[in-house]
């Protein structure tokens, strides 16, 4: 049947949820069905969308089965309402004619009142008032489950009480006191702290005479109105009879107030903050004489703030038994909740009269003082902006106690206690993500969910509110969500990742509903320093970095960097040192696309990174001391400092070459100084050996030269991606893209890159043990950096070639070119090139059956190491020096040194080196009898190879040979 034809149901929401159609009423279902019939009318003749209704009938946390009961209620609600519902994608609209609600006739009919009342038909539209509240039928919604409903009750029953004012206000105009008397009493006992209706109570009593006016000199309690209303008509005139004394058994009788329990719903589950919560339990608890316990709870948005300070209060409800008082302070919003607004909050639910609350904040704060001595009463204040805000709100004696939450760090506050909320770790976070979205969906995709935990940035909201759009899409796999979160999934190609944490609507729980607001309080210039800061995906920078990317200078950026951290959008991990929260990062970079031109932001980013090129460049001159790399850095460019190494490379966050790799993706010109970068930061890839988390960023920049045809970019990546390919024992892959590159650098005269391309080129030959190819290409090695007057390379490859000369029994050669570097690295301050040399001398000296004098050499060259900053040179020295203790027969020290130098190459991801380790430990342990434990080793060592793609006897020009070629 078409909708035309169908009689036209008259809805109703004042009262119960009700339909009547041909004079029957239909049956709805379920209460639940109800509130999503609710939830329909109130949106009459609009989409709802399906993520809306989950989170207005269930709120934070639905059931997995809340998308198939969703659609089940609104089956069975067509079966009453046929074609009326429609489905728009994924949501709901509803049609209903004109009239056919009875809010919308009560909406008219006050409409039409206030008309008369303004042309002075005063009683027409008390009867239109009258009318319009007749409509009610009881509590609006009544009984309907869920967050949406609850909401919306209490917004219709503000509206009918102001409304109800309205029409006693007329009524008195036209002088029917004696009928208002009675309702007005009533009224008040349902309401005792509404002034307005206690003033009108009093105005009635007085006109039909059963009381008297307050005196002349008194002045009259201020109105309630309810925010949002329209102004009621004008105030009724008192007569002008003399006074006489109110009757005192007229009078309405106040209602004695219950004790203030004012604290929200706890959380259901608060995961990961268990000793926190101790903590702030243990100094809430801990008696201190003459001080108020107050507690500060800070941290970014998002982080749980409210939910751990909520799940503390209701821990504490016992101890302060003589109420417990809680405000939203809104912080974070442009309208901060007024301190004096407040405090008459609090003095009427501690049972003050409105008219005897003082009108100047600074008087409600002395009398709240006054009200709350000495009682035991706990305040929860959560959301604060600034010390200021919270000062006068405190309370002035020991029996109080006040937790505080804010994003601001609120440093002036007299505190007993300051807690910094950081987010999740990422066990903590899969537990949240799974009590929303099922634990066996989150062990299933264990990989994935880990992912996606990073990706939240281990705050609770963002959790919650993945695990709930999972929980709504039972069918996607965590790979889809994250994917989506990544910006990668092809069913998706043009929406924002950040889209994925929407606000519902009508809701402030979404990730930007949550952290716009603490963005748009920000000054324009700290915006555009969080929006830029968010360009480079690296974990974290300091303030000479943020300085380059704003453009500004470092005295200014280290002012807005600390004012950005006290406002909980930045976090410093060390003096000096910012990183953005993953999400505030995704979200300062979808501001910085919306507000940022394109080319401002790939100014940004080439001046970023030329700054990471100027760190670089000190750090590579104080590695390699001698060495002299043409045209690493323009001439004007300022240098760096020599303590950047940790940001360069640090294997918790993205390195440079990663961040230089993205920087070049955004702006292809800058491949040149992106090679240069690459080059001026071997030396650390060297020492940590992080060769395997460069391969992909060296990929980048290689294949961006290669487009654009730049050949110096081309050689200086293509040797780094080769150096680091064999390393890792990708040896034909390295061969190839070391031939390119030497080719490159030689049609373009890159010399140092040419000398250093021959070194690592030997190193693949020694990788295959052919060691005479690699003995030949070592020394054009050093004739290519003697004709281009390298002191540092010359130094450099005449020491790499040591391994090849004891493997050639050249053991004479081999000693003497070590004592000859370790002089010359000495003299030129090279403490890399000494350690290398001291190693060397090691393994000279244990060739020549000298253990004593080779472990002597290892463990000075590893202690040099560790001094350095270079755990790989510890490593290896912990392997030759096993390698040592072992041809030494000192079998126990050669037992303790093995596992010592397993877990460093571990630590490392140093393949080669762990599997060398794991056999000469192997056949210690055998020797010394324990072949159970040697077997187990043994059995290790084949692991990682078989793992890690290795050949079954891997060479390393940098490590002794293995038991068995021992």
């Amino acid at each position: 049947m078409d909708r035309a034809e169908l009689p036209e149901p008259f809805f109703s929401v004042l009262g119960a949820v009700r339909i009547r159609s041909a004079g029957l009423q239909l049956p709805l279902g379920s209460p639940q069905q109800r509130a999503l019939l609710a939830m329909l009318l109130l949106r009459r003749n609009d989409v709802v969308d399906l993520d809306e209704i989950v989170d207005g009938l269930w709120g934070e946390e639905p059931p997995r089965t809340a998308v198939g009961t969703v659609r089940s209620h609104v089956y069975r609600l067509r079966r009453a309402l046929g074609p009326r519902i429609v489905t728009h994608g994924q949501g709901y609209l509803l049609h209903v004619a004109p009239g056919a609600l009875d809010l919308d006739v009560f909406d008219e009919l006050v409409a039409q009142a206030r008309g008369c009342t303004a042309e002075e038909g005063t009683g027409e539209a008390a009867e239109l008032l009258a009318r319009a509240l007749g409509l009610w039928q009881g509590a609006p919604l009544a009984g309907l489950p869920g967050p949406y409903a609850a909401i919306h009750r209490e917004r219709l029953s503000e509206l009918r009480l102001s409304v109800l004012l309205e029409r006693i206000e007329l009524d008195l105009r036209l002088g029917r006191h004696d009928r208002l008397v009675p309702e007005l009493t009533g009224l008040c006992a349902e309401h005792p702290l509404h002034g307005r209706l206690r003033e009108l109570a009093g105005l009635a009593l007085v006109r039909s005479g059963r009381g008297a006016p307050a005196a002349r000199d008194e002045q009259p309690a201020r109105p309630h109105r309810t925010p949002g209303t329209p102004p009621a008509a004008d105030a009724p005139h008192a007569p002008a009879e003399p006074p006489v004394p109110p009757d005192p058994a007229a009078l309405p009788v106040p209602v004695p107030l219950p004790k203030p329990a004012q604290l929200p719903c706890p959380p259901d589950h608060l995961v990961g903050r268990a000793e926190v919560v101790a903590e702030v339990l243990d100094t809430l608890t801990t008696p201190r004489p003459g001080s108020i316990a107050v507690v500060t709870v800070t941290g970014t948005g998002g982080v749980g703030k409210s939910a751990l300070t909520v799940h503390v209060a209701q821990r504490l409800r016992d101890r302060y038994p003589e109420g417990q008082l809680y405000a939203s302070l809104h912080g974070t919003s442009k309208d901060p909740a007024d301190p004096g607004t407040v405090l008459a909050g609090f003095l009427q639910a501690l049972g003050t009269h409105a008219s005897q609350i003082p009108a100047g904040q600074q008087e409600r704060a002395a009398l709240f003082r006054t009200t709350v001595a000495d009682r035991r009463i706990l305040l929860v204040l959560d959301d604060a902006r600034d010390t200021a805000q919270v000062e006068a709100l405190l309370p002035g004696t020991p029996t109080c106690a006040v937790l505080v939450t804010g994003r601001s760090t609120l440093d002036g506050l007299p505190t007993v206690r300051r807690v910094r909320l950081e987010p999740l770790a990422v066990p903590e976070a899969l537990a949240v993500l799974g009590a929303v979205a099922g634990p066996q969906r989150i062990a299933a995709e264990a990989d994935q969910a880990q992912a996606l935990a990073e990706r939240c940035g281990g705050l609770p909201l963002a959790l919650r509110l993945a695990g709930a759009r999972l929980a709504a899409r039972p069918s996607w796999t965590l790979s889809d969500f994250v994917r989506l979160l990544d910006g990668g999934h092809p069913a998706f190609p043009a929406l924002p990742p950040f889209s994925v944490f929407p606000a519902p609507a009508g809701s402030q729980d979404g990730i930007t509903a949550c952290l716009r607001p603490g963005y748009d309080l920000l000054e324009e210039e700290e915006a555009r320093l969080l929006r830029l800061l968010a360009l480079p995906r690296g974990g974290a920078t300091d303030i000479a970095g943020a300085a380059a990317l704003g453009g500004l200078s470092p005295a200014r950026a280290g002012q807005f960097l600390e004012r950005l951290t006290g406002r909980g959008l930045l976090e410093s991990p060390r003096p000096g040192v910012y990183r953005q929260y993953p999400l505030l990062r995704m979200f300062a970079a979808e501001r910085s696309h919306e507000q940022d031109r394109p080319e401002e932001r790939e100014a940004a980013m080439t001046r970023f990174l030329d700054h990471l090129l100027a760190e670089a460049r000190t750090v590579h001159a104080a590695e390699r001391p001698g060495h002299h790399v043409v045209g690493l850095l323009p001439p004007d460019t300022c240098p760096g400092r020599p303590d950047s190494r940790r940001r360069l490379v640090d294997p918790d966050h993205d390195g440079a070459l990663a961040v230089a790799a993205q920087i070049v993706e955004a702006v292809p010109s800058a491949v040149a100084v992106a090679a240069d970068l690459a080059l001026a930061v071997e030396p650390l890839l060297e020492g940590s050996y992080l060769w395997a988390d460069s391969l992909e960023p060296l990929r980048r920049i290689l294949r961006t030269a290669q487009d654009q045809g730049h050949l110096r970019a081309a050689g200086r990546a293509g040797h780094l991606l080769g150096s680091a390919l064999a390393h890792l024992g990708r040896l034909d892959e390295a061969d190839r893209i070391l031939d390119a590159a030497e080719h490159a650098a030689r049609a373009v005269s890159d010399e140092a890159v040419h000398t250093g391309i021959l070194n690592r080129r030997a190193h693949v030959c020694q990788y295959r043990a052919h060691w005479l190819q690699a003995d030949v290409l070592h020394r054009q090695a050093v004739t290519a950096a003697e004709e281009y007057g390298s002191d540092w390379a010359c130094r450099n490859a005449r020491a790499n070639s040591v391994s090849t000369l004891l493997r050639l029994s050249r053991r004479d050669e081999a000693a003497e070119i070590s004592r000859t570097t370790l002089a010359s690295a000495v003299e030129a301050q090279d403490q890399g090139g000494e350690a290398y040399a001291l190693y060397n001398l090691g393994l000279t000296a244990r060739h020549l059956g000298r253990t004593d004098e080779a472990v002597d050499r290892h463990r000075q060259s590893a202690a040099l190491g560790a001094r350095h900053g270079s755990p790989a040179m510890e490593a290896m020295n912990l392997v030759s020096e096993t390698a040592a203790q072992l041809a030494g027969n000192r079998l126990p020290a050669a037992v303790e040194c093995g596992e010592r130098a397993v877990a460093a190459t571990r630590r490392l991801r140093w393949h080669t080196a762990e599997v060398r380790a794991l056999r000469l430990l192997g056949s210690a342990l055998a020797a010394a009898g324990d072949r159970r434990r040697a077997r187990a080793r043994l059995e290790q060592a084949a692991a990682v190879l078989t793992l890690s793609g290795l050949p079954r006897r891997p060479h390393d020009p940098l490590l002794p040979p293995d038991a068995a070629s021992a």
